[in-house]
């Protein structure tokens, strides 16, 4: 048992609670309302940011940064996203691609408050208080904890008539606007949601990694990663962004540690092509589908 509570499993562990999180939060969007965002690195990135510059900066608890990421990240969310909603498919989602380009390029050039390229290390000051712990496990702890949040405001949406609403606007928004539905405002609000949830994964991968910079905090890789995670695992499912993380996160810190570069990329990208060829609406919805043909 001991051999699995070492940082490097614990490392795995935490990670696959925290992209589960993160994907979770993006499946509100693209999995019930059909918003396929390329852009939550942007929100992820911002959380990061406003916690770091609020406790580095002004010397306050990174509790009162999480509060401002959870304020600022929604209205820049809901701010970008406005005026894109007027596009469909691939459309919707390239526009959303330029998103965390420009916010790189901004935390590049703001040196006064960003330090620009040269990143941001915040000071390991063990304590709840900064929320820096000692042990890993703690993290882990921490890192499920947000995980379930996600997965019951998921559950909760989906049983309830916000969730109703996006998959009315998703699968038919003429019939959706006949009934009185409001496409718009519905659409602002699940991408406020999303993105504050973002904003809280940026607080904790910030707090965890005790650095950041703009390269690796607004990359697309991100983005991508998120999104992987909850085809993989069944996009408008409750567990699905969960399921995906157990499934590729684990693969993905297996192979870095013995591989790496190139053999790494490709088992990964063999392991993924082969998820979705055997279960095209993910692992969730495709036993969903068994189940019912059964």
């Amino acid at each position: 048992m001991s051999a699995f509570l070492n940082d490097y499993y614990l490392n795995i562990a935490v990670m696959t609670c925290l992209w589960a999180a993160l994907s979770g939060a993006w499946n509100l969007m693209a999995g019930y309302g059909g918003l396929v965002s390329l852009g939550h690195a942007a929100f992820f990135g911002i959380g990061a940011y406003v916690t770091t510059i609020v406790y580095t900066k002004f010397g306050l608890s990174p509790w009162f940064g999480l509060l401002a990421a959870m304020l600022v990240t929604p209205s820049v969310a809901v701010a970008l996203r406005w005026p894109c909603f007027r596009l469909r498919g691939a459309f919707f989602s390239l526009a959303t691609l330029v998103f965390p380009i420009a916010m790189e390029i901004v935390a590049n050039n703001w040196v006064e408050l960003t330090r620009g390229s040269s990143g941001i290390a915040i000071p390991f000051n063990p304590g709840i208080e900064n929320f820096i712990f000692r042990s890993r496990l703690a993290y882990l702890v921490a890192a499920f904890i947000l995980m379930a949040i996600v997965y019951l405001i998921t559950r909760w949406m989906h049983r309830g008539k916000l969730g109703l609403y996006l998959i009315a606007i998703r699968d038919d928004p003429a019939t959706a606007a006949s009934m009185g539905i409001d496409a718009v405002r519905v659409k602002l609000l699940v991408t406020a949601i999303s993105g504050a949830l973002t904003a809280a994964g940026g607080f904790f991968y910030a707090q965890y990694i005790l650095f950041l910079d703009p390269p690796s905090m607004f990359s697309i890789n991100v983005s991508i990663q998120i999104a992987l995670l909850s085809i993989v695992g069944g996009l408008g499912t409750p567990a699905g962004p969960i399921v995906g993380s157990l499934l590729m996160t684990p693969v993905d810190g297996v192979l870095s540690q013995f591989l790496g570069g190139g053999p790494r990329l490709l088992i990964y990208g063999i392991v993924l092509l082969t998820v979705v060829l055997l279960a095209p609406h993910g692992i969730v919805g495709s036993i969903r589908q068994l189940r019912r043909a059964r």
